[in-house]
């Protein structure tokens, strides 16, 4: 049975293990990196979920998917906000988890923000069609955003527009 909700400070060492997956598994798909995350003290993990928004899918208890929302504090800025951390336990895709998570953030989105921006990289096919699918649409490309390993990563930049 699965159960999406916000995290909360108690869910860290949980967000921390399937954060630290996704950086292992998929290290061109983030702007932070395995290596820097995983030296971070729980703590921080702590922080991270106490100072922003944070969904979770929960599949009997166990914390399978996470969408993340900052809204930056700059009053000029305020009127948009960015998705961050999406990520899919390899087992749960195709679930429909993925659709619970992002469904409870774009709500919890749409009573702050007007509109939300996320960079995906150009070879995530399936991750451009799936926010494609929820109302996504790309606006540029930033070439050589992400430097993995020595090769460069384009990224598409996409946004929704809430209201």
């Amino acid at each position: 049975m699965s159960k999406v909700r916000r995290l909360l400070p108690g869910d860290a060492e949980a967000f921390r293990s399937l954060r630290l997956e996704a950086l292992h598994r998929h290290p061109d798909a983030f702007g932070s990196s395995h290596a820097e995350e995983s030296g971070s003290p729980l703590s921080s993990f702590v922080d991270r979920i106490a100072g922003g928004y944070i969904a979770g899918g929960f599949v009997d208890g166990q914390l399978d998917a996470t969408a993340g929302l900052l809204i930056p504090a700059q009053a000029k800025l305020r009127h948009k906000g960015m998705l961050w951390g999406v990520y899919v336990r390899e087992n749960r895709r195709g679930s429909g988890l993925a659709d619970a998570v992002m469904a409870t953030l774009l709500a919890h989105a749409a009573e702050r923000v007007e509109q939300i921006h996320l960079s995906v990289a150009v070879t995530n096919r399936r991750a451009i069609g799936f926010y494609e699918r929820l109302g996504f649409e790309p606006f540029a490309t930033e070439p050589r955003a992400l430097k993995v390993d020595g090769a460069y990563i384009d990224e598409l930049l996409m946004v929704k527009v809430m209201r």
